[in-house]
């Protein structure tokens, strides 16, 4: 490397996910894509991830259960998957506010669509998709 020359330090997946929060915007190497009338649209990968990856935010305003509001960003159409999820909610703090970031559980291939255990509740989707003539909930 040249004298003077420095490289720049690759942040670390928690820094990284700050700065994208703080800036408001996706992180390039995902797109949002109609999947079915069932499921709706979804997040997809372009490029590799690592497993540990800051991959997007699940961004939004503090509103009430009764408002709803869509700002574009890509962490609202991330689906669930309860059973082979490839990211993880994580809630971290920026100037003291509440940032719902999801990170890679293992390596993400460019074509996999990112999802996540939504968590324990009776999701009326489980059913649809799994078993669609019996639900026990």
């Amino acid at each position: 490397m040249a004298e003077g020359v420095r490289r720049r330090r690759k942040l670390k997946p928690v820094e990284e996910a700050i700065q994208f929060s703080l800036e408001q915007k996706d992180k390039n190497g995902l797109e949002g894509r109609f999947i079915s009338h069932l499921k709706g649209r979804g997040v997809f990968s372009c490029t590799d991830f690592e497993k540990g990856d800051f991959l997007l935010e699940y961004r939004g305003d503090l509103i009430s259960k009764e408002e709803s509001r869509d700002d574009g960003s890509l962490g609202r159409l991330v689906n669930d998957d309860h059973i082979n999820p490839n990211s993880r909610m994580k809630t971290i703090r920026v100037d003291g506010k509440p940032h719902l970031c999801l990170f890679a559980t293992r390596s993400i291939c460019p074509g996999e669509e990112i999802t996540y255990d939504y968590g324990d509740s009776e999701w009326p989707w489980r059913c649809t998709v799994l078993t669609p003539l019996y639900c026990p909930f």
